[in-house]
């Protein structure tokens, strides 16, 4: 039993794996071989898929997560093959076993009470207000990622007709809401330019009129998530997830929110839904003629 585990890491390391992934492989099969030898007394040649099954509803108990069980049943899988062409044993016990469907993690959104309540609290009579209004109304308003945000330059937008083209890898055009054009235009039109050096053309700039960071967009974020007294975190992704909820929740379709947001897949768009609160059940009730 030993040897064959021992021939098996050699095996790996000769493959030119890292490190840590032989390492996590011969640690997730030495858990099993030790489960095995302490409830079937059994050499883990002898293993049967009935014993791999309950090792994973045991796994499962224990609250190890989907990813830690689709990695335990990979290893055993290998291993196994491993040992069928060793001639150890005759056939691969966990062939036909199947990793469990990942969790995906419902999407953090604010509420849109909390948008609301998020975007009145900055001072827009002066530079930094002005300049956080608009950066606080753009992202929510477009959905776009910090780093798209910072990249905006002043040759971007059109106020006139309501968009910003957002350059990178997924170059799109995004309208502008009338509150991101409003917090836009008053901050260009009264506080940008008197701090902003001559050269600059990036639409955000710090106090010392240098375009701003990604830090100091973390900054600004976490100042109002404490001034909103916010019960979520407030962040950039926050505030696109929110984007893309209240697009759903308002109608819109998968299609227009993996564009807008330059989503890489309509699977991507799709991860939203488990976060939208549908009213169709209520529409119909109201309105279906034979309820």
């Amino acid at each position: 039993m030993e040897n064959s585990i021992e021939n098996y890491k050699h095996y790996l390391n000769l493959k030119r794996l890292s490190p840590n992934t032989v390492s996590s492989y011969i640690y997730d099969i030495n858990s099993f071989r030790d489960y095995l030898n302490d409830n079937y007394n059994l050499d883990i040649t002898k293993t049967r898929k009935a014993q791999i099954l309950t090792y994973l509803v045991n796994l499962q108990k224990q609250g190890k997560s989907s990813s830690t069980i689709s990695r335990t049943i990979s290893a055993l899988k290998n291993f196994f093959e491993f040992l069928k062409k060793e001639k150890l044993i005759e056939d691969n016990p966990a062939t036909s076993i199947h990793s469990p469907k990942q969790i995906k993690k419902i999407p953090s959104v604010l509420s849109e009470d909390e948008v609301n309540q998020l975007m009145k609290i900055a001072d827009i009579t002066t530079f930094k207000g002005s300049r956080d209004s608009a950066i606080l109304e753009l992202l929510y308003s477009s959905g776009i990622k910090v780093t798209e945000l910072i990249n905006i330059k002043i040759s971007h937008i059109n106020i006139n007709a309501g968009i910003i083209n957002i350059e990178g890898s997924k170059e799109r055009i995004v309208p502008l809401s009338q509150y991101a054009k409003n917090a836009i235009t008053n901050y260009l039109n009264n506080f940008r330019n008197t701090r902003c050096k001559d050269h600059i053309d990036f639409l955000f700039v710090n106090i010392d009129g240098e375009p701003i960071s990604r830090q100091g967009i973390w900054k600004i974020l976490k100042f109002y998530e404490k001034k909103a007294n916010l019960t979520n975190e407030l962040s950039p992704q926050i505030l696109r997830n929110s984007f893309a909820v209240h697009l759903l929740s308002h109608g819109a379709d998968l299609g227009t929110v993996q564009e807008l947001m330059g989503l890489s897949s309509f699977a991507a768009a799709q991860n939203y839904l488990g976060s939208v609160e549908f009213k169709s059940l209520e529409v119909f009730k109201k309105t279906f003629p034979r309820v």
